[in-house]
């Protein structure tokens, strides 16, 4: 007995130097088509990517009837709430609190609309994302940081320091000069007093769908004006209430204070709802109580506004590449130039314009590039090109800010770009060859489309604006693998990850064999490849895991690409169009068992499948959902990898729902949201996935986060970690692992290990006075206090706790090891004793102790092993009896 016990302590001091100690902290629309290419946007026909895109996004929002419920996304995040609070109780899939990850890319920014510098510290800058939340900087752009991702809404459309305190910040949320049905929605303004680290709703601003600017008077902070959806509004209080003092049917675009005059300003506004909208400019001399319409403008496009501070009452303005000017505070304006050179045909998505304080003869114009004017708005010169150099201001400008000491030699600017923040030390020099500099590093604000990975680390995934990126799990900077604008979606060799395939807009299908480092379009044979206008912006594309070399790609037709890395790939069609409205291909799923199992869904909400997609001619069967499944767009399909007629499908719309089940085929569906607290939200769902080998485990992406579910889709829970309250677009598992992948469309890539905890009993116990002790746990879960229960003990006696990390050998012997030498027969050692702990039974022979764990992902999947030697000094020589053996595996 003295040997034993003198050898389990010499075993615990070791322990305790040689082995973790688990207390400590870690490391920490259907049947409805959308607007054709020239429907009108804020009053012009708009044309373009970024419509197109915009187009793409909308139809997830629709629902059955084409309509797009207002207030859905408000809705939605009151029941994601709701459900974030019932997580806390639940088990959703094994998406642990603390083990997402982010992945970038960190050296690749998303779109920026705002940007403010802190007059009294320059090196501080607030950046406005328009999909993921405020950044900030304390180094002038060379590092960024979210200061919170629980904003409420992580769509910045504007911002504004209140004057003479730039600790009180004002961001106004939705994407900004788009209509609020084709964008992102917001949900009014929100205010920090703490220099961004907390934010709040302003009340009174809560059913604001678009703030596109916030202007406030330099010499009077209560008075506030605001271009919203519906026109501008004007607050006398700080933001506690509101007048609307301009109405415009397509809303108002910008509103800027004269700098040297508070009583004047101007504002845009769209006059009418007419089919061409008519945009025009409006002045004020009473700090926006009246205005009134100013003369010499067209019926025109978008306009921005800039004053002239260094000229009393002149003001310039951008319109659709024209420069307009007032010397009069916006009374009357002319033009200036004849338009050209300035080039663009997305004058509604990127317009900006901004004056030298200094000197107003020089004026910059942003859309695609930037262009510069140095007599005053007669002629221009562009003096961006990305298309020359990939280190040039991002395309589609959206916003300049001068540096706040800028002087006639202090000249720096910062440009907001889809490409993030860019910065010239003097402006006046720079051009197509040089003079500018990124600053986006860790402004991680990409938005994706689709993405795909691989356990050994390789990542690639589909971005608005930015192409593909490929991204190295250890670095997670990315690398543009793409050109051309958006990337869609991607997917990725389950075992050569050198292998990888993506798309970009329409079905622009490409392959890179080297893993991202280079690529090529692979177009030979596809009949519907990069054809505007025909299938989806954001076409599906998807590879049969079971056999990589099969890719799908949909269009209007279904497309079959047999020899996807031989050395010329060919694709042939295996669908033939559909007739009617929308006809477009919006989901392809592939039985993970079968390349010849292939469901397809279509933006009208009908869907097929097939049984021998890889014969010459498949034979398509229609799944009729009619009677239990409304009519919406399909987003997503997933085919269960356990039950060849068990599929999940997703639709659209803002409506509880949105996720069906069928067991049988497609003979019958059932409504698998869930019901309660533990219901996804009323949301459109764009992505789904299945646990590689746990059963009943499926998550989904939606426009308000990533769920998860452990019952089988019984309840769901989501996350306040990782990628909360932001849209996600796809979610997928990495090959060969069980770590879950999310590309979100504003906050990059994460990833998190699907872990789940486990308790399991081994061996039993040997009896003593009160029977066999037996031994239990709760689940281990990172972050929490795990409880260790024993029961059938002596009552108040001591119980020595073993804790090791083998269940195998200890000291050179197999585990278990017999205790009858130690005069305790029937008793067995089955644990390694690294650690043993004094504790004691209460009255009744219960046994109770705390066993924390660490706040570490690195301990995820981690063994402990445990067993319990109550004291019982009569039941033998040992004086103790033993427990079972109980195994715990740390999980989320």
């Amino acid at each position: 007995m003295k040997s034993f016990h003198v050898t389990v302590f010499a075993f615990l001091l070791v322990g305790c130097h040689t082995h973790e100690d688990l207390s400590k902290p870690g490391v920490a629309s259907a049947g409805h088509s959308v607007a054709s290419k020239s429907h009108d946007v804020r009053g012009e026909l708009a044309t373009g990517g970024p419509l197109e895109s915009l187009k793409w996004r909308r139809k997830a929002m629709l629902d059955e009837n084409g309509v797009m419920d207002p207030l859905g996304m408000s809705k939605a995040r009151a029941q994601r709430k709701i459900n974030i609070e019932f997580a806390e109780t639940t088990d959703g899939g094994g998406i642990g609190n603390l083990s997402w990850v982010e992945r970038g890319p960190n050296n690749i920014a998303g779109r920026i609309r705002s940007l403010l510098i802190d007059p009294t510290n320059p090196s501080r800058m607030y950046a406005g994302s328009c999909g993921g939340g405020v950044w900030i900087t304390d180094d002038a752009g060379l590092s960024w940081f979210p200061p919170s991702d629980f904003m409420g809404n992580l769509s910045i459309g504007a911002m504004a320091f209140k004057p003479g305190d730039p600790n009180t910040i004002y961001a106004g949320t939705g994407e900004g000069n788009i209509r609020p049905e084709w964008a992102i929605r917001g949900e009014g303004i929100w205010k920090s007093v703490d220099a961004g680290t907390t934010w709040t709703q302003m009340a009174s601003t809560a059913a604001w769908q678009q703030t596109m600017h916030i202007a406030i008077s330099p010499t009077n902070v209560d008075v506030i004006l605001a271009s919203t959806e519906v026109g501008v509004l004007r607050s006398i209080d700080g933001g506690d209430s509101w007048t609307l003092v301009l109405s415009g049917a397509g809303g108002s675009g910008r509103v800027v204070f004269d700098p040297n005059n508070s009583a004047n300003c101007v504002a845009h506004y769209v006059v009418d709802g007419a089919a061409f909208r008519r945009h025009r400019i409006a002045y004020s001399s009473d700090a926006g109580v009246t205005w009134n319409l100013a003369a010499g403008l067209p019926n025109t496009r978008r306009i921005e506004m800039a004053y002239a501070p260094s000229v009393q009452g002149r003001i310039y303005a951008s319109i659709g590449g024209g420069c307009w000017r007032s010397d009069d505070g916006g009374q009357s304006w002319a033009q200036q130039n004849p338009f050209a050179p300035i080039l663009s045909s997305i004058w509604w998505w990127a317009n900006t314009i901004w004056v030298d304080p200094t000197d107003s003869d020089y004026v910059l114009i942003g859309s695609v590039e930037l262009y510069k004017s140095v007599d005053g708005g007669v002629s221009f010169v562009k003096i961006t090109d990305r298309a020359i150099n990939s280190n040039q201001v991002h395309a589609d400008i959206h916003w300049i800010e001068p540096h706040p000491a800028f002087s006639g030699t202090n000249r720096q600017i910062y440009v907001c770009s889809d490409g993030g923040v860019h910065y010239s030390f003097d402006y006046r020099a720079a051009s197509t060859t040089g003079g500018w500099e990124r600053r986006d590093q860790n402004l991680r604000t990409v938005q994706y489309y689709g993405v795909a990975g691989h356990s050994s680390g390789a990542l690639v995934g589909g971005t608005q604006d930015n192409g593909s990126q490929a991204i190295n799990w250890g670095s997670s900077s990315s690398a543009v693998l793409t050109v051309g604008g958006d990337g869609t979606n991607s997917q990725i060799d389950s075992i050569a990850p050198n292998y990888q395939w993506g798309a970009l807009q329409w079905s622009r299908v490409w392959r890179s064999v080297d893993g991202g480092v280079t690529y090529a379009e692979i177009p030979s044979g596809h009949g519907e490849y990069n054809q505007t206008g025909v299938g989806n912006f954001v076409a599906p594309l998807v590879s049969a895991k079971i056999n990589p070399n099969i890719l799908y790609s949909g269009a209007n037709q279904l497309w079959r690409c047999s020899n996807a890395k031989a050395t010329s790939p060919w694709w042939v069609s295996i669908k033939a169009p559909l007739s009617g409205a929308d006809p477009a291909i919006s989901a392809i799923a592939v039985s993970p068992n079968s390349a010849d199992v292939v469901w397809v869904g279509h933006d009208s909400g009908r869907m097929f499948r097939t049984t021998n997609a890889l014969s010459v001619s498949p034979t398509w069967t229609e799944v009729d959902m009619a009677s239990e499944v409304p009519d919406r767009m399909i987003t997503r399909i997933l085919i269960d990898r356990n039950a060849s007629n068990g599929v999940l499908v997703a639709t659209s719309g803002f409506e509880g729902d949105n996720l069906w089940r069928t067991t049988d085929n497609g003979v019958s569906f059932t409504d698998v949201t869930g019901s309660g607290a533990g219901a996804l939200p009323a949301a459109p769902l764009r992505g789904i996935a299945q646990h590689p080998t746990l059963d009943g485990r499926y998550y989904v992406a939606t426009e308000v986060g990533v769920f998860g579910t452990s019952d089988d889709c019984s309840t769901w829970s989501g996350s306040n970690d990782g990628p909360a309250d932001v849209a996600c677009y796809d979610i997928t598992f990495l090959h060969g692992s069980n770590t879950l992948l999310v590309g979100t469309h504003g906050r990059g890539m994460w990833t998190t290990e699907i872990a789940e905890p486990q308790v399991t009993s081994f061996g039993v116990g040997c009896a003593g006075t009160n029977g066999v002790p037996t031994l239990t746990a709760t689940e281990p879960r990172l972050g929490q206090t795990c409880t260790v229960s024993g029961v059938n003990m002596l009552p108040n006696g001591n119980v020595w706790l073993v804790q090791g990390q083998s269940r195998s050998s200890w000291n050179g012997n197999p585990l278990p090891f017999d205790l009858s030498p130690f005069q305790a027969p029937g008793c067995s050692l089955r644990v390694r004793p690294d650690i043993v702990r004094d504790g004691a039974a209460d009255i009744s022979g219960n046994y109770s102790a705390p066993l924390p764990i660490a706040a570490n992902t690195a301990l995820l999947g981690l063994h402990i092993y445990l067993q319990a030697f109550p004291s019982d000094p009569t039941v033998n020589g040992f004086g103790r009896t033993s427990t079972n053996g109980i195994d715990l595996v740390i999980g989320n």
